[in-house]
């Protein structure tokens, strides 16, 4: 179903998944990229003004001479266990987290998350070499675009990694607040993520350009020519400039048979190590994979056929000189007979958030993505490389993607968007997917990642997603999934429910099923239901000891509250605040079903289009056995209401990794610091603000569960005042400092 990609126009609501779509009118619709496009685009006009705030700082050991007013939330978030990873005062959010550590000195940790201290959104990154004892953060540096800008400051989607050898990686998109310029770039850091490399986009003083009059910036500026410079757009004044987004890294061995090559800024022709232009102390111990969707959709509106500007493609680059180079973008995503093409023939031309991970043992990529070319319900893939990222087999079926029936935004401006007016009156897009409670965007976005070790594991796979399979549009019940391959991708075991809590699938003839309200004949209930909390958000690793961990986004523990800082978004009690979870469970045989549910079944890669009727029950509802051993690991409840803007945007992931010494670093949004900001005039409240913090987590042995809130407690997170003394005078006026200039950056 192309609810992702750019096809909120194609809502689903009151119609038969059953009937064929016209893919090409869809992604033509007028609503922009509405489901699956990051935030960091979403949101990327959004200026946050100059407003000075004092708001709690909860986590932060150095305290500035202004305190603010103090309220009852801020004890009961004082004392904790867990960390605080940005250390700025700015009182705006930081939210969406990937995490590496670094496996020459596992002390040494890089996180990073959209980050909004400069008053717009841009990469943030938290680095410690103590273990977490301490943590310097700030803002890296904007690449030097050839649109006539000094720098592109706009950008967001964080992807951090380590090579071998100990140097780190972040990738991320960045995008020009004034026009559709843009591109993918990495950064590199040699000394544990404290000072990163500026990107640069190539200027050239021959025409037409050349590889030897390509420059960097002006005069003596010592960097490579398109350092750092994955693939870039200009703004080229038709709007068919393409789009690129979600983005993500991994490093590992060059397979064998392959030689470690430099690129040449302008033709992107192959250098070999130690020749010109390629000297041989540039070359890494790795080859540094990224890996991102290209939004071509600005001639949908006429394209009669593929080539015209009409596709969401997965592609490939990858350097081998330590990010200083890299190669031309390589398609991930072919074509299958389960894909149902824009223009009707079997391309997976429609997909988004991809993963990609490598295998230690043999250096094989593989490409994890979720994709939207089906009749209704989506589907998560897999394709992988062979030679170092050159060409692509696949790709291969994992499972189907039950999150087209979330609850949808509407009437902003479109009332038939969704079942949610409440949340497009908030600012939400229309046709997001939102849970019940709440209205910030939710995905069904997961990650892959490849046993470490080598063997008969060295081609096992574990990816984990989450989906409404066991909610409905009326009241969410996301869980999160678990799948795994033996035989490097070609089948896959699943699904095995991650999360142990009680959650049940909607019975069809009493309560509509999952597709209540959305088609015909599926009757919702009059009284909101109650199948299960939400999960959302999970991201998982494997230690090299084959230690699996998973985390998540959890609102098992609210069970209790009614209070709810938007009124018009409440419609059951309980289900609305926020704490992270993880959970551990350990392979030790290769190629067995550690790990997997009785109840996971393995089902042969499909021949046709997979359409699951409505009235059936999905995969993964019924389980009564759960292998992994899930853990609280956030010891104060949050509230996303808080977050970002009336609480419709708290990121799009939040990451895990493990390391040699047999730990896992969890770090996720947090929004203990946030209180309400409804009342106040403007579209910038002060108290508004997400912060990022973490966990520590044995993955062998006993780990400390923090301890439970009673109700009444709960409820005080559930409608917390912002003070007005904390806020600076004159800064929140609805025309001033906190003047929106717009939701969508197109």
């Amino acid at each position: 179903m192309l609810w992702g990609g750019v096809a909120g126009a194609a809502t689903q609501t009151g119609t038969d998944p059953t009937t064929p779509k016209d893919l090409r009118a869809a992604l033509a619709g007028g609503d922009e990229l509405p489901d699956t496009i990051s935030g960091a685009l979403d949101f990327g006009r959004a200026d946050f003004g100059t407003g000075l705030s004092q708001c709690p700082q909860a986590g932060l050991r150095n305290q500035a001479l202004d305190q603010p007013t103090s309220d009852p939330l801020a004890a009961a978030t004082s004392h904790s266990g867990n960390i605080r990873m940005n250390q700025d005062y700015s009182c705006f959010p930081q939210d969406e987290t990937s995490v590496a550590v670094n496996p020459t000195n596992t002390k040494n940790v890089i996180a990073g998350a959209n980050d909004y201290r400069n008053g717009f959104g841009s990469s943030g990154f938290y680095s410690t070499t103590d273990g977490g004892k301490s943590f310097y953060d700030g803002v890296k540096p904007f690449p030097s675009p050839t649109n006539g800008n000094d720098h592109l400051d706009g950008g967001g989607d964080p992807a951090v990694a380590y090579d071998s050898g100990g140097t780190a990686y972040y990738a991320d998109i960045h995008f020009d607040r004034t026009d559709l310029t843009n591109g993918v770039f990495v950064a590199r850091s040699t000394n544990g993520g404290f000072t990163w490399s500026k990107p640069c986009v190539a200027f050239n003083t021959t025409d037409p350009a050349t590889d030897a009059g390509a420059v960097c910036g002006g005069n003596g500026d010592p960097r490579t020519p398109n350092d750092g410079v994955v693939q870039y757009f200009n703004d080229d004044g038709t709007d068919l400039t393409p789009s690129t987004d979600k983005e993500y890294v991994a490093s590992g061995p060059r397979p064998a048979g392959t030689t470690p090559t430099c690129f040449a800024p302008v033709s992107k022709a192959p250098i070999a190590s130690g020749a010109l232009g390629c000297p041989t102390d540039v070359i890494g111990p790795d080859r540094i994979y990224v890996t991102w969707s290209l939004f071509d959709t600005g001639g949908c509106a006429t394209a009669t056929g593929p080539g015209q500007h009409c596709s969401v493609q997965i592609f490939e680059a990858y350097s081998d000189d330590r990010a200083h180079s890299f190669s031309l973008p390589h398609q991930v995503t072919g074509s299958a007979p389960f894909c149902l093409g824009i223009f009707g023939d079997n391309s997976c031309d429609d997909s988004q958030a991809s993963t990609p991970t490598v295998s230690s043992v043999d250096g094989t990529l593989y490409v994890a993505y979720e994709n939207f070319n089906t009749p209704d319900e989506n589907q998560y893939l897999v394709s992988k490389s062979t030679d170092g990222g050159q060409t692509f087999v696949g790709p291969f079926f994992v499972s189907t993607v039950f999150d087209v029936n979330y609850p949808r935004s509407s009437g902003n401006p479109d009332p038939a968007a969704g079942n949610r007016p409440d949340c497009g009156a908030r600012g939400q897009a229309d046709a997001r997917s939102v849970l019940t409670n709440s209205c910030f965007r939710i995905d069904a976005f997961g990650n892959m990642v490849v046993d470490k070790r080598g063997g008969a594991f060295k081609d096992d796979l574990y990816l984990k997603m989450a989906d409404n399979r066991d909610g409905s549009m009326q009241s969410s019940n996301g869980d999160v999934f678990f799948f795994k391959s033996t035989d490097g991708g070609l089948t896959w075991t699943g699904p095995t429910r991650v999360n142990d809590d009680a959650s049940r699938a909607p019975v069809v003839a009493t309560e509509g099923g999952r597709d209540c309200g959305r088609i015909p004949g599926r009757i919702c209930p009059a009284t909101v239901p109650n199948f299960g909390n939400d999960q959302f958000f999970p991201w998982l690793d494997i230690s090299p000891k084959g230690s699996l961990f998973v985390g998540w986004e959890d609102r098992r523990l609210d069970t209790s509250t009614t209070a709810a800082e938007w009124p018009t978004s409440r419609s059951r009690t309980g289900n609305y605040l926020v704490w992270f979870f993880g959970a551990k469970c350990s392979v030790t045989t290769a190629d067995s079903r550690d790990c997997e549910a009785p109840e996971a079944t393995t089902s042969p890669q499909p021949t046709n289009l997979v359409n699951p009727a409505s009235g059936t029950v999905p995969p993964g509802a019924a389980q009564a056995t759960f292998p992994f051993k899930n853990l609280q690991l956030q010891d104060v409840p949050n509230n996303w209401d808080y977050t970002f803007r009336a609480g419709i945007f708290a990121g799009d992931y939040s990451g895990v990794t493990t390391n040699a010494d047999e730990k896992a670093w969890a770090v996720w949004t947090d929004s203990r610091n946030g209180r309400s900001s409804r009342n106040e005039l403007g579209r910038n409240p002060a108290c508004e603000q997400s912060d990022i913090f973490s966990a520590v987590v044995n993955l062998i042995g006993v780990n400390t569960q923090p301890g439970g809130n009673t109700p009444g407690e709960l409820n005080a997170f559930a409608s917390a005042q912002c003070p007005t003394a904390a806020v600076d005078d004159g800064s929140h006026g609805g025309n001033g400092d906190h003047k929106f200039h717009g939701d969508h950056r197109r």
